[in-house]
């Protein structure tokens, strides 16, 4: 009886293979297999403006993978050494960020929730991507027998070389970069790698000896409350047409241009508390090399304040409440906000408080206290991805415009609360970053890696509250046009302290005003910054290369 033959998959020329490409018995060819879907899969993406493709790099890999091996042994080699192969190319290619910042933010994302993470996949495009691989996936199980799916990959790479993809449309939405709002300026020649370079060498080291010393000011007289609002941006006002929001316009000092100089919210807050001191590459904001008058809280407790921490999430987040008592400076823990009513549900399924429940319970524990406090309260109503009860079927950014609208209210009822104690109270509304609501040129809306202008560039304000001579003094807000940061908020808080509330006079409050210092415009996030000189701005990437980015004047 003769012996059975072994099934065989046979190409269109007769030869037998496997699905990575491996020949059996019959005439040799070149064939890759189901390799052959990577090739295309990156094809797609390159004519879609997805992924810059390299020709020699890919080539080269294709042909490794297409030669005919006849061992069982060296086609399982081959494919244990193309596989991270072909990962490290892709990752090139689709310029992601450095392989542990990727860790650092999947470990993140592993904490968000299913619909969150579904709604960003629209967001970028991710759900038509997925659904055009599957059907090439579809087509080449049903038609790898009869058509020859390495010699399309291989004309696709061939055509790629010579005929590059046709320019994209014109964005729905112009690139959000601008230069200094109001005062628009002539691009000059871009400066070199080098020079920039320099340029921001010298940022960091004249930055190095700047200080505001709060022990030479007297002591404390009001209280502080710090409203660290994080998703808040000049951009996002725009969008949501809230800029001259009614509640904006109650407050008495306003900066116009102030850099947060970071894209998320722990950056932005230890930024704020070691704000007494010029600004720092963020690296150096996670080390214990600071000097001890560099800590905003330290300086407070120095003139007699009380440091309190409030926030209306369980700081849990990325260590959030961790980082500001031990790397911040902060040395407590927050209140319990527990007994204040849940109205939202965070990016992450935890509860959060509503916030004018959360600032009034401690404000009615703490008004007549004898001490005067510095409250520090971080609330995340704005951050994408929450969800309000009963509007589930609403995107994060569809909800944004209800929720700031809601925490305006809650902030001003809380501001009426306080007006109506009398106490001396100085409030400042202290933004983290941008929400980043409108996508632009480089990256999709929500996605903050990139610190461009629209995303740091906040509405920090000031009210004072219960400093006699400014009552009725003036209907129109002080306004700071020129580029200012934490070192001239501290300043400005460190000036009030001097004061006091019972020798704040309108011109005196100007003049420090009109004092305040400038810091240039650097901002930065994982090594990524952005700086804008001479009405331009420049991009570096965590590798050093320098990027000229299209500026436009802020509407």
């Amino acid at each position: 009886m003769p012996r059975r033959s072994a099934r065989r998959r046979f190409t269109a020329d007769g030869t037998a293979h496997n699905a990575f490409g491996g020949t059996a018995t019959g005439r040799s060819t070149v064939t890759m297999g189901a390799w052959s879907l990577y090739f295309l899969a990156k094809l797609g993406l390159y004519y879609a403006h997805r992924i810059d493709v390299q020709w020699l790099a890919n080539v080269g890999l294709a042909l490794a993978l297409a030669l005919p091996l006849h061992r069982p042994g060296a086609r399982r080699i081959r494919t244990a050494l193309a596989i991270p192969a072909a990962i490290a190319l892709t990752y090139h290619e689709l310029h992601l960020p450095p392989w542990m910042q990727l860790i650092d933010d999947a470990a993140a994302l592993a904490n968000f929730r299913a619909d969150y993470l579904l709604e960003l996949a629209r967001r970028a495009g991710l759900l038509p991507i997925a659904a055009a691989l599957a059907l090439l996936i579809l087509a080449y199980t049903l038609l790898r027998h009869r058509l020859r799916f390495t010699t399309l990959a291989f004309l696709g790479l061939a055509m790629a070389a010579i005929l590059p993809p046709p320019a994209p449309a014109p964005a729905a939405v112009p690139s959000r970069v601008y230069v200094r709002a109001g005062e628009p300026q002539e691009p000059q020649e871009p400066l070199s790698a080098y020079a920039l370079d320099e340029v921001l060498r010298t940022f960091y080291g004249s930055e190095h000896g700047k200080t505001v010393n709060f022990a030479r000011v007297g002591n404390a007289r009001f209280d502080l409350v710090l409203l660290s609002v994080c998703s808040l941006s000049y951009d996002d006002l725009a969008n949501t047409h809230t800029r001259e929001d009614s509640f904006l316009s109650r407050f008495d000092i306003i900066f116009r241009q102030f850099n947060t100089a970071a894209t998320y919210s722990g950056p932005a807050l230890l930024r704020l508390l070691h704000g007494t001191c010029g600004q720092t590459a963020q690296g150096d904001l996670y080390n214990a090399t600071a000097a001890d008058s560099c800590y905003l809280f330290h300086s407070l407790a120095a003139v007699g304040y009380q440091p309190a921490l409030l926030l209306n999430h369980d700081g849990q987040f990325d260590h959030f409440a961790q980082q500001l008592r031990e790397q911040g400076g902060m040395g407590i823990d927050p209140e319990d906000n527990r007994s204040s009513s849940v109205f939202m549900t965070a990016f992450d399924g935890k509860p959060l408080r509503a916030d004018f429940d959360v600032l009034s319970r401690w404000w009615m524990r703490h008004q007549h206290d004898e001490a005067h406090n510095a409250l520090l309260y971080n609330t995340i109503s704005l951050h994408d991805g929450n969800r309000v009860a009963g509007q589930t079927t609403r995107s994060s950014i569809d909800s944004y415009t209800p929720r700031l609208r809601r925490l305006f209210a809650d902030l001003g009822r809380f501001i009426d609360l306080v007006e109506a104690s009398g106490r001396p109270t100085a409030i400042v509304l202290i933004p983290e970053h941008g929400a980043a609501l409108r996508a632009d040129a480089m990256q999709i809306a929500g996605l903050r890696e990139l610190p461009t202008h629209a995303i740091t560039n906040v509405p920090v304000a000031v009210k004072l509250i219960g400093f006699p001579l400014l009552r009725g003094a003036a209907s129109e807000p002080l306004v700071v046009q020129r580029p200012s940061s934490y070192l001239a908020l501290t300043a400005l808080i460190a000036g009030l302290t001097q004061l006091g509330p019972n020798e704040a006079t309108p011109s005196a409050v100007r003049s420090l005003v009109n004092a305040l210092p400038a810091t240039q415009w650097v901002a930065e996030n994982e090594g990524t910054v952005l700086l804008q000189r001479a009405g331009r701005s420049y991009l570096r990437s965590p590798g050093g290369e320098w990027t000229d980015v299209v500026t436009a004047t802020a509407p």
